[in-house]
Parts: C-alpha cells; structure tokens; sequence
C-alpha cells in the first residue's frame, strides 16, 4: 500500500538557519520540496565532488575496495587535502596518458624507420650541410624514365613494381613532379632507442606514484560523501524561505514519522505546521507492504517505475498475475524444476555465508513453482511427448491441457481471455471503489460502465476469434455492451451538474468510442501468452527432433547432448526475454492503462545523514 503522507513546514529563527537544517539532517526523516533546480552555492562542491569521484575511478575502480582508515575519519588536512591528491591523481594519470600516446608514436616512427635501412641519416645530414638536399621519390619501375637526367638519382630500394629514387640537388634548386615524395625519418635507430627507454622509465615512475596514491582511495570515497553532504546542505539552504525574522522549511514525511519530527520542534524550540498533501503537491511516494508481496518490488526497481501518491500501488496484482504469466510463457515443467533449484541453491549459500537472501531469490522460487504447476497440468516436460506420455507424469497432465494435444490451443485461448477480461475488470473496480470515496460520486458510475462494457467485450472476442458458431454472441452481452457504453457517455464527465457532464460526455463521444475499441484490443492481447507459450514449445520439439535425428552411435549421442544443451538453454533465455516484454507489458500498460496510471511517482529521499 502507499503510505499516507504528511507535508510538514517548519519554522525557525532565521540566525539559527545552518544549525537548523544541520538538526533536521540529523533526524533524517524530512523529504525536502521546491528544491530549485539551479543552486549556485551547491555548484562548486558539486565541481569538487565530480573531480573526486573521477580521481577515485582512478585509483580505485569498480570492484576493488578502497583502503584506508575507518569511516568517518580523514588523513591530513581533511577534504582539502583529499582535493590536492585528487587533482594530483589526474595530473598523474593524464601524464600517463601523454606518455602512452608518446610510446606508440615512437613505435610507429621504429617501425617506419625499419623500412629505410641502407638510409643513413647521419649521412643525410652531412651533404645538406654541404649545400646540397637529398629528395626521396616513390617511382613504379616503369616511369623512372620521367627523371630528368640532368639530375643525379639513385636507386635506394626495390619492389616488384616500386623504385625509392634518391635524388641529390643543390639546395634551394626548384623540382616539380608528378610522382610520389617520401619523407625520411627524422631521427635514427639509436636517438629511437634513447627516446623509447626515456619514455619507458617517465612511465613506470608516473606509474609507481599513481599506484602509491592508491592508499588515498578510502580519503576520498568519504571525500566524495562529505561533497554530498554540502551539496545537500546547500540546496536544502536554498529550499528554505525566509522573513525579516524567520526563515521556514517545507517537505514531506511519512505519517508514522510525524510524532517524531513533533517531538523533535518542541525540544528545539521550532514551530511545526502538518496538513494532508493537496492534489497539486508533488509528494513522494513511500510503497510497504506485506513482506510476502514486498518480493515483487526488485521487478519496479529493474523497471524503474514508481506509483504517483494519488495512483495506486498495485504490488498485490502485479504479483498475482505476473506469476500466472510467467508460468504461462516458460510453460515448462523441466524448465520451471532448473529455475526453482537454481533459486533453492542461492539462497542456501546466502544463509550459509549469514546473509539475507535477496528478494528476487524468493519471487523466483514463486514464478519457478508456478511454471513447474503449470508444466505438470500441460504434460510438457522439456518439449517431448514420449516424457509427457511416461505413466508417473502423464497421469498428473489434464487432457483438455494438454501441449500435444491438438484441440488445447481453443482451450489455452479461452483461459487467456477469460484472464484478460478478468484483469481488466478489476482494474475499473478498483477505480469505482476509489472514485466513489470522492465528490462528486456520481462520475464513479463511469467505472461501472467501462465493467460492465468489457464483460460484454469479452463474449464478443470469444464469438470472432475463436468460434462464431460456439461463442454466439448472447443477448445479454449486447446489452453490457449498450449500457455500458452510455454509462460511460453519461457520467465520465461529471463535475457537480448532471446534465452539463452529460453533454460534455456526448461531446467526447468519439473518443470514448475509440477507448472502446482500445478495451476490446486489449482483450484480445492477451493472446500473446498463447502465442509465446506455443513458439516455446515447438522451440523444444525443434531441438529435441533434431538431437533425436542424428542416430544411437557415441558420437551422435555426445552431439545430440550439446545441441539439446545449447537449444533448451536458448529456449528458456528467450522465455525469460519474452516474460519481460509480454508478462511485464500486460501489467504495466494493460491493468494500468485501465486504471488510468502514469507512474508519475518520486521516491521518498529524506534529507539525512
């Protein structure tokens, strides 16, 4: 359930404002609001929190522990200091960088440098000192005739097609050609070597002092918290209002929270105002639950969703029919059995290393039972029928359910639709229940018409995708049908005058109309798990037939194994994928788009220690 919130305003003398907020992040229990989005004053320590966070990916990155003293504490001179090593780390490192660069230019130049041997370059040097220049051409052998005679060229290195030509001129003579210069190196093999070693041993010594840096990496982790904490410090300062005499903080707190922050005023000397959070508050959202149905929170965290205040949560649901959809798109015994002894294996070892197991675990053992339940009354154990057909399996299979069973699919598709439209049901009322606690309570009805309009929908699927001969549409459909479609048109628009609402609803009658095509898709999309279920099965039968084609003798044995590995393998990453677009897909648009979610929630972050 979403917990009630309460917003909270506290006033203070407006000398005491530091001390003030300094106390409040001491209790921790105030989520600040209207926290402006620029704060000028929380900018630089936000340039000092992002150049120590850069130094400590340095020294420190993901994976290897800081070390240093205990939490809390700093060597030196504090976070200033922390600030000169981290700019020293950088210094260092981006020298390192230079030199790395350096290296392999030099490499480069070796290498290069390999392909002009018979070049002196000390030699090179000496005529230009006597005023002549040596120039270098690329010459195909068949174009060394465009050479001028007149002018002294030499031969310095051959190739099946090309000629490196040496020409020597007088210096400042002019020469024009076509043909392809070459610049030689500009240093030899032994100024190379001199400069490689100078380079090796910058870099080592670079190295060294950035690996002895590494002991600053826990001064800097507590560094970077202390930079939080004056950022913090600094919005929650620009967060506040002020008058000649006073200055005032609002934010939001959980319900259960609030005697607290009362008791915690009266010792203070502060004044406190609490009021419900109005409509237009943005106020965080605070989600607790049963722990049992607290297992489906790691699905919202990997989603990232969070329900608005006003919305609603629906974990229960969620979790209800997420669980059927998984079992129905895994559909496999076999695979539902992997599942849950992986799960088991876990969280043995969490309990025998004294942790807590994770959430996730628990809700994979859930899901992983259900595949197993759903497998066992399908008869589909790793896709094969000759398992499905063995007497101490078959007899726990139901025929009409049957994988192998031609006539199952009509019978999977009335199951899913009857899932679909009872999912959909319970979201309008549960929005009828919620609506008719507000004013005007007349605009609930609307809820019951879009109840009443989908249960009659749901005999109209039946009737056009499955049989028209055997789901005929019956007369009392039609009328839910009728009748819900003009509740809907009479009271969804309803703001306190009757007759006002319903004209503004006659004039969005359009738009209701294509909202009931929308429930009448969405129905229908609940196919989807027939759909995905089937392609895993034949996905199995696929692999299974080709293992089972390739014969008796070892050989084939020992390929058909690898083949059925790596297809049932593929087969179950693709069920999981397919469980993250289709199962999660059916309850966050389909049951949340008829309850008319947004997801527009915030998490609860309390200014805190």
């Amino acid at each position: 359930m979403i917990v009630a919130m309460k917003k909270a305003t506290v006033i203070a003398r407006r000398g005491e404002m530091q001390e003030t907020l300094r106390k409040l992040r001491k209790l921790g229990v105030l989520h600040l609001s209207a926290i402006p989005a620029q704060v000028a004053s929380a900018q630089a320590w936000r340039e000092k929190k992002i150049l120590l966070e850069k130094a400590l990916a340095v020294i420190s990155p993901p994976g290897k522990g800081p070390s240093g003293p205990p939490a809390g504490t700093f060597r030196g001179d504090g976070l200033e200091a922390s600030l000169a090593a981290a700019r020293s780390i950088l210094d260092k490192q981006d020298a390192i960088r230079v030199l790395g660069e350096e290296s392999e230019d030099l490499q480069k130049e070796a290498l290069r440098l390999h392909d002009w041997q018979g070049v002196s370059l000390p030699d090179l040097r000496g005529i230009r000192d006597q005023g002549y220049e040596i120039r270098f051409l690329e010459v195909p052998g068949k174009k060394i005739g465009r050479i001028p005679p007149e002018i002294n060229a030499f031969v310095v290195k051959r190739t099946r097609t090309l000629l490196w030509v040496a020409l020597v001129l007088k210096a400042g003579t002019v020469f024009q050609s076509e043909l392809k210069a070459l610049d030689p190196p500009g240093r030899s093999a032994a100024e190379l070597e001199k400069l490689q070693a100078e380079n090796r041993s910058d870099l080592r010594q670079f190295r060294g002092e950035l690996e002895a840096l590494g002991a600053e990496a826990g001064d800097l982790e507590r560094a970077v918290h202390a930079a939080a904490r004056e950022i913090e410090l600094a919005e929650a300062a620009a967060a506040m209002g002020h008058t000649e005499a006073l200055s005032y903080l609002a934010g939001f707190l959980p319900g259960d929270q609030a005697q607290r922050l009362k008791q915690y005023c009266r010792d203070n000397g502060w004044a406190l105002l609490l009021q419900d959070p109005a409509a237009e508050d943005d106020a965080p959202t605070v989600v607790r639950n049963s722990r049992w149905i607290d297992i489906i929170q790691p699905v919202f965290q990997l989603l990232g969703t969070i329900p608005g205040y006003h919305e609603f949560d629906i974990s229960f649901f969620f979790l209800l029919f997420f669980t059927f959809f998984f079992a129905a798109i895994i559909g496999d015994a076999a695979y539902g059995l992997i599942f849950f002894s992986a799960s088991l294996l876990l969280r043995s070892r969490s309990r025998r290393r004294q942790q807590e197991p994770p959430a996730i675990l628990a809700l994979m053992t859930i899901l992983s039972f259900a595949t197993i339940v759903w497998g066992v009354l399908t008869g589909t154990w790793f896709g094969s029928q000759k398992l499905a057909s063995l007497p101490w399996l078959s007899w726990m299979t139901i025929p009409a359910l049957s994988s192998f069973n031609p006539r199952s699919g009509e019978t999977f598709k009335i199951i899913f639709f009857t899932v679909g439209a009872l999912h959909i049901s319970i979201a309008h009322f549960w929005s009828f229940l919620r609506q008719a606690k507000e004013k005007p309570f007349i605009r609930s009805l609307a809820q019951l018409g879009w109840l009443t309009l989908v249960l009659g929908l749901y005999f109209l699927v039946l009737n056009l995708v499955i049989s028209s001969e055997r789901f005929p549409v019956p007369l009392h459909a039609k009328w839910m049908i009728a009748c819900g479609f003009l509740f809907v048109i009479a009271f969804s628009r309803q703001q306190g005058r009757f007759f006002h609402g319903v004209a503004m609803g006659a004039a969005n009658l359009l738009t209701t109309f294509l909202s009931s095509i929308s429930a009448f898709a969405d129905i229908i999309s609940y196919i989807r798990l027939f759909a995905v279920g089937l392609a895993g099965i034949e996905i199995s039968k696929s692999f299974n037939g080709i293992a089972a084609g390739l014969g008796t003798g070892p050989f084939a044995i020992l390929i058909g194994g690898i083949i059925l590995l790596f297809g049932h393998s593929l087969n179950m990453a693709m069920g999981a994928l397919s469980v993250v677009v289709h199962g999660v897909r059916l309850n966050m648009l389909e049951f949340s788009g008829h309850l008319g979610m947004e997801w527009s929630g915030k998490p609860y972050k309390p200014f805190k220690e």
